[in-house]
């Protein structure tokens, strides 16, 4: 059993989608991973809020920029202080 099968048993397959709606790996508070993002909405420096499938995320920090952007998967480097759905 995977790590996603292992948290929708923790809280109830009913709770949770089937897929999930982004992935966010996050080395300490100085970058974040994120997968299946389908565009960048805003790009400052203090915040970068991306579109997902259903809903957006916004990274807040400071010296916030992104490294990477290709096929969904988008990779966000600076002193990252929260990520918080919108």
């Amino acid at each position: 059993m995977g790590f996603i099968e292992n948290i929708k048993n923790c809280f109830g397959a009913d709770e949770l989608p089937k897929e999930p709606i982004f992935r966010a790996v996050l080395f300490g508070d100085s970058a974040a991973y994120l997968e299946n993002v389908t565009a960048i909405a805003r790009y400052e420096e203090c915040e970068i809020v991306l579109s997902l499938k259903r809903g957006g995320l916004s990274v807040r920090g400071e010296g916030l920029y992104i490294k990477k952007y290709c096929a969904g998967d988008v990779v966000i480097c600076g002193k990252i202080k929260a990520l918080e759905r919108v």
